[in-house]
């Protein structure tokens, strides 16, 4: 218990990194997708990844950046379990797209199941953002007594 007491500084540091590790594309270029009729080129890096990334390289710069102070371990839980399903939904939403085609029989039953899942993952992850600015809005009024 007092391992985590004295290391506790660090616990944001290293759950955003190991989440900025789950956040890479692994894979980049471009997919060559043949069908009858039509030849696409398509980026296997999606922007939404490209983006969570950069988003969640800036959190963890930040966490780095006030590890001296002593922040609110509460707050920062839910902040970082608010900030997993986008980071889920960013490297897994081409998985997660074909098991909900595959488990729908109509396409606006898809569509909107995919709306759903992605409208909820967006609010959890904003929600997370609120809660990011309020530690920090506390830690810098605690940094400045």
């Amino acid at each position: 218990m007092r391992l985590i007491i004295k290391y506790s500084k660090h616990i944001p540091l290293i759950s955003f990194a190991l989440l900025l590790i789950v956040a890479i594309p692994f894979e980049s270029g471009f997919t060559i997708q043949s069908l009858t009729g039509w030849n696409m080129v398509i980026p296997s890096t999606s922007y939404l990844e490209i983006i969570v990334l950069i988003i969640i390289l800036i959190i963890t710069f930040i966490y780095w950046k006030i590890a001296n102070n002593k922040i609110n371990l509460k707050l920062f839980t839910l902040h970082f379990i608010l900030t997993i399903p986008i980071v889920l939904w960013a490297r897994f939403n081409f998985p997660i797209r074909q098991f909900t085609t595959k488990n729908s029989t109509d396409i606006f039953e898809m569509i909107d199941s995919i709306n759903r899942i992605l409208y909820t993952v967006l609010i959890l992850f904003l929600i997370g953002q609120a809660v990011f600015a309020y530690l920090l809005f506390k830690t810098r009024k605690k940094t400045k007594h």
